[in-house]
C-alpha cells in the first residue's frame, strides 16, 4: 500500500516572533498520529503486508525563513554552489535545527522517526526534497541531518528525486514527484515545452535555483521582516493597526490564487486601504530595491511576453531610478506582483501529468502520477484507452489556506486535509468485477482548530 503526503511545509516561528507572541502554523503532532493510527488499521484490515509513506516534498520550509536576513546569504543558490562548510550549508542547518526545535514539529518528527513501533505491518518512509526544501539534497551533512529527523536510512547519500511503486512483478505502477516539475517558476527546466517528460532529470536541474526561490524570501519573508525592522517590536504590539498588518503578513503563503495577494493585504479590517499603503510603503520599497539588484529580475522582465513594452519600460525604469532611495508608487509594487502571480501557475497540473513519459508508454503499467506543490487538491482522469485508466492525483497539503472570493474582497481561513492510498493488484481482494488496482482518496477543508480524521 502506497501512502503520500506533500506539503507540510514545517517552519520555525522564531523569527517571526513579535514579544510573546509566537506565529507557529505548524500543526500539532496528534494531527497527524491519528492519520498514521488510521492507516495501520487499514493495512490490518486489508492484510497489507508493507506500507510505503512517501513524504513528496516541501516538508521542510528552508527557504522562507527570515533567518536567511542574518547574513548576506540568501537560499536562491544552486546547490553545485553550496558546498561542505560554506556560509548555505551552515545557515541550512541552523535553520533545520530551528525548525526541528518547535515543539509541534519536535513530536511530530519523534513520530515519524518511531514510526515502526507504532504499526503492526512493515513500513518505509520515504523523502523527496521539494522546491522549498531544495537546499536539504545539497551535502552530505544536510541530508544526513535530514535522515535523521525523519529516521529514514540512507546516510548522507543524495534523495531520489521520484519514487516509482512497483507492482507485484516490478513494473512500475505508480509515479509519485513532488510536483514543481511542472511548475516553471520553481524548477528550473521548462517542462511545459516538452512533448514528453522525462522521468528523471539529472541532480543539475534539481539542484539549480529557481526564479520561485527569489520571490519566496524577497516577498514572502522580506516584507514582515522590514515590517519589523521599520517600526520595531513595541511599536507593532502597542498598535492594532500595525499588528493586523503584520498577521495579514503572516498570512501571505497560505492565500489562494496568488494573485489575491496584495487585495489580502489591502483589505485587513479596520485599515483604510491608504493607511495601508503608507505603512507598507518603505517596506515595498526595501523589497524592490533588493530586486533591483538581482539580474535574474531584470532578465526575467526582459523576456516576459504578458508585459506590455510600455509596462516593460516603466517598470525597468523603477528598477534602475533614484525612485527607490525616496519611495516607490503604488501601481509598480502592483505590476510586479502581477507578473509575479502569473508566473506561479497554481490551476490544475493535470495536463502536464499527462505527458509522464510512463504515462505515454502504453507498455509500462503506470496507472497514476502524485504530485502535491500546488496545495490544490485534485483527481483528474488523463487516459482511459481500451479501458485502461490513467490518473493524476494531487496531495494539496495539511497546512491553512486563506480563499478569495472572485472579486478578491472577502477571504476566509480554512484547515486543509488530503488522504491518498493507493493500493496494488495483489493487494486486493480477488473478484471479476473489481478494477486490477484502486486507490481512496479524501480531501477536505475545515473551519476552525478542530480537524476531523
Amino acid at each position: 500500500m502506497l501512502v503520500v503526503l506533500s506539503d507540510l511545509h514545517f517552519s520555525e516561528a522564531q523569527s517571526t516572533r513579535i514579544g510573546d507572541l509566537t506565529f507557529n502554523r505548524n500543526l500539532p503532532a496528534d494531527i497527524y498520529q491519528s492519520y498514521l493510527s488510521e492507516i495501520n488499521l487499514i493495512a490490518i484490515s486489508n492484510q497489507i503486508r508493507q506500507v510505503d509513506l512517501v513524504l513528496a516534498g516541501d516538508i521542510f520550509e528552508i527557504n522562507r525563513s527570515a533567518l536567511w536576513f542574518e547574513g548576506p546569504q540568501r537560499p536562491y543558490v544552486d546547490n553545485q554552489e553550496v558546498g561542505p562548510g560554506s556560509p548555505w550549508e551552515t545557515k541550512s542547518l541552523q535553520i533545520l535545527d530551528t525548525i526541528a526545535a518547535e515543539d509541534k514539529v519536535k513530536e511530530t518528527l519523534l513520530l515519524f522517526r518511531s514510526i515502526q513501533e507504532r504499526f503492526d505491518v512493515e513500513v518505509r518512509v520515504h523523502y523527496i526534497p521539494g522546491n522549498h526544501d531544495r537546499l536539504i539534497n545539497a551535502t552530505p551533512a544536510l541530508r544526513m541531518k535530514a535522515r535523521e529527523l525523519l529516521g529514514t536510512a540512507g546516510g548522507d547519500l543524495a534523495f531520489d528525486h521520484q519514487f516509482i511503486y512497483r507492482d507485484q512483478e516490478g513494473n512500475p505502477f505508480c509515479l509519485t514527484r513532488h510536483g514543481h516539475e511542472y511548475d516553471p517558476m520553481n524548477f528550473s527546466a521548462d517542462t511545459h515545452a516538452l512533448e514528453v517528460i522525462p522521468t528523471e532529470f539529472s541532480e543539475e536541474v534539481y539542484g539549480n535555483a529557481p526564479l520561485g526561490d527569489i520571490t519566496t524570501i524577497e516577498f514572502g519573508a522580506a516584507l514582515p521582516y522590514y515590517f519589523v525592522d521599520r517600526y520595531g517590536v513595541d511599536k507593532i504590539l502597542s498598535d492594532p493597526i500595525l499588528m493586523a498588518l503584520y498577521q495579514r503578513l503572516m498570512d501571505f503563503d497560505d492565500v489562494r490564487p496568488t494573485s489575491a495577494l496584495l487585495a489580502y493585504l489591502f483589505s485587513t479590517p479596520g485599515v483604510p486601504k491608504k493607511q495601508t499603503w503608507e505603512f507598507m510603503r518603505p517596506c515595498f520599497t526595501r523589497t524592490i530595491n533588493a530586486l533591483s539588484k538581482i539580474d535574474r529580475i531584470h532578465k526575467e522582465l526582459g523576456e516576459a511576453a504578458s508585459i506590455k513594452r510600455s509596462q516593460r519600460v516603466l517598470l525597468e525604469g523603477v528598477l534602475n531610478s533614484d525612485l527607490l532611495k525616496n519611495g516607490i508608487p503604488y501601481w509598480s509594487v502592483k505590476q510586479l506582483m502581477k507578473q509575479v502571480s502569473k508566473k506561479i501557475k497554481l490551476n490544475s497540473q493535470a495536463k502536464w501529468a499527462k505527458r509522464e513519459a510512463l504515462i505515454q508508454d502504453k507498455n509500462s503499467g503506470c496507472k497514476c502520477v502524485i504530485g502535491g506543490h500546488t496545495h490544490m487538491p485534485e483527481v483528474s482522469l488523463v487516459s482511459a484507452k481500451q479501458g485502461d485508466e490513467q490518473y493524476y492525483i494531487n496531495t494539496g497539503t495539511w497546512r491553512n489556506m486563506v480563499p478569495a472570493t472572485k472579486d478578491f474582497k472577502a477571504f476566509g481561513k480554512l484547515n486543509a486535509t488530503t488522504k491518498v492510498l493507493v493500493f496494488r493488484p495483489d493487494e486486493l481482494p480477488t473478484s471479476q468485477e473489481s478494477p486490477k488496482w484502486s486507490f481512496h482518496y479524501l480531501s477536505g477543508f475545515g473551519l476552525g482548530n478542530f480537524r476531523h480524521l
